[in-house]
Parts: C-alpha cells; sequence; structure tokens
C-alpha cells in the first residue's frame, strides 16, 4: 500500500496541501510524491505523528526511522515548560512569545508507571531526566519522553549506597553524546560528614542509555559543594556547573564533556576590574537560545562565542526590581526572554529593552512549580 491515501483524511495534513486540487470522487485515489509526504509529516506536532503511526505500516516505518526523527526535530522546533508537584503528576504547557497573553492551563503528563513525587535534572532532544520515588518510597531515576510518554526506569548506581553516618549530595547532568549517539546520565556525588569541612571525594558516575549501564570515571579534582546543587547546563556537548577550584578557593565555571568525560575550564564574564561575578552567589548558569549564560537579578552575561573570554556580553533586564522576584526560570525565544514567576509568565523583549507581555498560568495545586523546559520530539529512551 502506498503512503499516499491517508494523508487526505486528516485536517493537519490537508492544510499543508493548498496548491493540490483534489477532486472529491478521486480522494481515495490521488498519488503524491513521497518526498512532498515526508516535508508535510515534518512540519505536523509529535503527538499527531504518534498517532498517525496507526494509519500504516508504511507511515510507521516512515515515522520511526531515525533520520525522520532528527530532521522532524529540527524542522518543527516546538518548547514545553514542565511543572513539577509535591506528590503529584508531572505537567507541561506549551510557551512561545504570542502566547503569553491569556490564562494558560498546565496539562497532566498521564504515564503508565508506579512513579510519584518528580523532580526535573536535565532535557535533551524531547527526553527529560527526572528523579521519583516508586511507591515503595524507593528513589530511582527516569528518561522520559512526555510527549511520547515512553520512559525507562534506570537501574541502581554505585553512588546511592549510602552511608549512615553521613549524608550524601548528588548533582544531576543528561545530555547527548554525538559522538557515541548515545544519551547520558552524569551524578557528582560527594558525602558531607560535616558542612564546616569541604568532602574528601567527588564521585562522578556517567550512565549510557545505549548500553543500560554505569560507570564510575575519574573523580572530580573541584569542590562541587560550592553553591546550590544545580543541574549541569547542556551546551555545546558539555554539561556545565560552578564549581570551587581548590588550589586557590576560586569559582569557575567547568564543562564536562560527554564524548571524553573529562573537566575542562571557561572563561569566566568580570565585573569590573577584573572582579569574577562568578563570587556572587545570587548568579546562576542557564542556556539561551543554545549559548551559556549567566542570569542573576537584574542582567544577563551572555557567551556568544563558545570558550571565548571576550565574547561574554551583557544584558540588561530594565525593569525587573519592579516585579517581586522568588527564583524566577529564564528561557529564550525567539529574541525575547521568557520569565517565569510561581504562576506569571513575563515577556521581556531585549531590542525594546522593555517587558512587552505578561500572561497568568492557572492551577488548582499550590505547590506546582516550573523546574524546566524540553523541545517536543519523537526520540525514544528506549535504546534496548
Amino acid at each position: 500500500m502506498p503512503l499516499i491515501e491517508p494523508l487526505i483524511f486528516f485536517p493537519q495534513v490537508r492544510n499543508y496541501l493548498p496548491q493540490i486540487e483534489v477532486p472529491m470522487e478521486c480522494e481515495d485515489t490521488i498519488r503524491i510524491p513521497p518526498e512532498i509526504i515526508s516535508n508535510i509529516l515534518y512540519r505536523l506536532p509529535a503527538k499527531s505523528l504518534g498517532r498517525f503511526r496507526c494509519v500504516s505500516k508504511d507511515w510507521l516505518s516512515l515515522i520511526s526511522e531515525p533520520q525522520f526523527i532528527k530532521t522532524h526535530q529540527n524542522t518543527r522546533n516546538r518548547s514545553q515548560l514542565i511543572f513539577v508537584s509535591n506528590h503529584r503528576p508531572l505537567y507541561t504547557l506549551p510557551f512561545h512569545h504570542d502566547e503569553a497573553e491569556a490564562v494558560l492551563e498546565p496539562t497532566k503528563i498521564l504515564l503508565e508507571s508506579h512513579h510519584t513525587d518528580f523532580n526535573l535534572h536535565g532535557s535533551c532532544n524531547g527526553l527529560v531526566l527526572v528523579s521519583a520515588h516508586t511507591f515503595a518510597s524507593v528513589h530511582v531515576l527516569v528518561v522520559l519522553n512526555p510527549t511520547t510518554k515512553e520512559f525507562v526506569e534506570l537501574p541502581a548506581s554505585d553512588y546511592e549506597m549510602i552511608n549512615a553516618s553521613s549524608e550524601i549530595e548528588i548533582m544531576y547532568g543528561f545530555g547527548y553524546d554525538s559522538l557515541t549517539d548515545d544519551y547520558k546520565v552524569v551524578t557528582i556525588s560527594y558525602f558531607h560528614y560535616n558542612y564546616l569541612i569541604p568532602p574528601d571525594d567527588m564521585a562522578i558516575h556517567v550512565y549510557s542509555l545505549r548500553t543500560n549501564t554505569w560507570r564510575r570515571v575519574t573523580d572530580s579534582p573541584y569542590d562541587h559543594s560550592y553553591g546550590r546543587s544545580l543541574p549541569g547546563v547542556l551546551v555545546n556537548g558539555s554539561l556545565h556547573w560552578v564549581a570551587m577550584k581548590d588550589s586557590d578557593h576560586v569559582p569557575v565555571v567547568l564543562a564536562f564533556s560527554l564524548a571524553d568525560e573529562k573537566f575542562s575550564e571557561l572563561p569566566s564574564p568580570s565585573l569590573h576590574e577584573d572582579v569574577d561575578i562568578m563570587y556572587r552567589n545570587d548568579c546562576k548558569l542557564v542556556v539561551l537560545d543554545g549559548k551559556l549564560a549567566v542570569f542573576m537579578e537584574d542582567e544577563v552575561w551572555l557567551m556568544t562565542e563558545y570558550g571565548v573570554r571576550e565574547s561574554w556580553t551583557k544584558i540588561l533586564v530594565h525593569g525587573i526590581h519592579e516585579i517581586p522576584m522568588v527564583e524566577p526560570m529564564i528561557f529564550y525565544d525567539n529574541g525575547k526572554f521568557l520569565l517565569v514567576i510561581r504562576d506569571l509568565m513575563l515577556i521581556y523583549d531585549i531590542k525594546e529593552r522593555s517587558f512587552c507581555k505578561s500572561g497568568n498560568v492557572s492551577w488548582n495545586m499550590k505547590d506546582l512549580k516550573v523546574r524546566g523546559s524540553y523541545v517536543e520530539s519523537l526520540v525514544s529512551p528506549k535504546f534496548i
């Protein structure tokens, strides 16, 4: 059976065919070149394509091809905010600077699983890394595609062997290694015997989604107990954290390469007279438009050329002091910043240097909090 016939029966598809005249009596026999079909399907939402897999074996084969999935992701790059809540499912909400005008309602992610109490630790190519608890109160890590609802539960790692006389701290990172075509989870774990004394060992474990195995790699020579235990920020094939350099007690921006699984230091932006902004405890690493950035109070420092100190560019966020802030999440969309603060979404136009729009996010649960974003995709977490 050719791929063509089902196209005309879906409104989502017919919208992309205005130039093709389809006589009503011939709709069941029309033929469209396969390359046109692919170009149309590339532009459809991932959720729609998930349903279209059931149309025919040919469509199932086409939509499941790795190259189709990659091209679709690059063509249809739609982002979603992801919310977490205590003892409840995950929630999502599409975000775009043109959509922050009305009251928006997050959508519940319904999973056929026994997980609850989620916490987000990163996203990449439509997959998200979350920690959760089973109904038996067992802590687990899960890699999930919120669009297709596919997920895998990761096996336990050595870092979970907790000494009763100490308290373990864990930082997570998640990203894609293009060299091996593999998704990796990175954990930095250490024991606190006394919070006044820096930890002795910073253990680094790497999980491969392709092989479903954990490995312990060389321990980190940096003190990751400095600052807040935030997830790694994925930029340029590396996960980034702020840590303290033990030799001279200077905060540095670290990049952990997912390809060679080693740390390197990146130059930090300077305020004035070579004062390093990483000494400020309100700074936070973020990714904006695929670039590494530092967000703090009323300004954003953007590294426009990766790894080049001189490329750090300062962007002032005018008027932000007039808004009650509770650690906002910041995102980038087409020349505008999107700041999410509790149930308020604010759009800041970089060129106009002002807030141009705002919208309310409606929900009934007080503990619902934005924790990050992901891009809709058909990427499957199930390698094996």
